[in-house]
């Protein structure tokens, strides 16, 4: 009988088995102050200000990180 090996078994410095993680493209608060390297609390001082570009759905706070990268890299 053969054996199977699952990646939960295989070792995990084996780049093979690795699978790609790919970054989402929207944001919470949380992620994009992480992002950033700030606080939560300067991300949504920002959003009030308007100087962040966000989206509201219903009372939660999105980002997109495609126009977040595009914010940082004109600012």
């Amino acid at each position: 009988m053969t054996a199977i090996t699952t990646n939960a078994q295989a070792s995990p410095a084996d780049p093979e088995n690795e699978t790609p993680t790919v970054p989402p493209a929207v944001l919470s608060v949380a992620q994009a102050a992480e992002l950033l390297g700030v606080s939560e609390w300067l991300v949504l001082q920002q959003i009030r200000l308007g100087t962040l570009p966000h989206k509201r759905c219903g009372r939660r706070i999105v980002l997109s990180r495609q126009r977040l990268m595009a914010w940082l890299n004109e600012s």
